[in-house]
């Protein structure tokens, strides 16, 4: 590795979480190692110190970038078959975004499909907004999770250290429910917000492009 390479890698910032299990409950029992930053500046995630047969499930795509304050980054690290409602919103946001597949999913957590579809189906009665919102969508009700999805998202917007692995997949899930809805100018708009946290995410521009060409706006993709 070249001397300047080697000193950015060692000037780069730590990032800090606050880690809490699938009890809910914070932990220091494990730690979180993040790797090299990509362009946009999001570090893949592992897992470093733990016991037992963990699953890092937050962030959800196992990365993280810089929050822009000095609180840390939530994460979640349930041990295998065992998670509470929040932990299951964050194994079902993979799943709700098409990103991976109820078997793959039950797979990798330690959960059998069936009980993962019925804990994802009843987070409708969260009384969290981000909780009930993936419920609702994952159960099909676009409008209905767009509602609470929204003020999902304007709660991590209006935190004092605005963490990125918060925002964007709030605006991602929005983004899917406002389409699901039918109204592509307001989803193109929350992928545009995700798009703000990862400008070269290509999932995020795919669709803001597919939500602009239903609204009948195919120019303003910029493609």
């Amino acid at each position: 590795m070249k001397p300047v390479a080697l000193f950015l890698l060692f000037a780069s910032p730590v990032l800090q979480f606050r880690i809490t299990d699938g009890r809910g409950k914070e932990t220091t029992a494990i730690t979180i190692e993040a790797g090299a930053p990509d362009d946009d500046g999001w570090r893949p995630l592992k897992i470093g110190k733990a016991k037992g047969d963990p699953v890092l499930v937050w962030p959800f795509d196992s990365s993280a970038k810089m929050p822009d304050g000095p609180e840390p980054i939530p994460a979640i690290v349930i041990q295998r078959g065992a998670a509470n409602q929040r932990a299951m919103a964050a194994i079902a946001t993979p799943v709700v975004l098409g990103i991976a597949s109820i078997e793959e999913t039950a797979r990798n957590t330690g959960f059998t499909q069936e009980s993962l579809a019925k804990e994802f189906s009843g987070l409708v009665t969260s009384t969290d907004p981000f909780e009930k919102g993936i419920g609702l969508l994952y159960t099909g009700k676009y409008a209905d999770a767009a509602g609470h999805l929204a003020i999902a998202l304007k709660q991590r917007q209006r935190q004092l250290t605005r963490v990125p692995s918060e925002i964007y997949p709030a605006a991602m899930l929005y983004g899917q429910a406002l389409y699901g809805a039918n109204k592509f100018d307001a989803a193109a708009v929350a992928w545009l917000t995700a798009l703000k946290e990862k400008p070269s995410d290509e999932m995020a521009r795919n669709h803001r492009a597919e939500a602009l060409t239903k609204a009948g706006k195919p120019e303003a993709t910029g493609r």
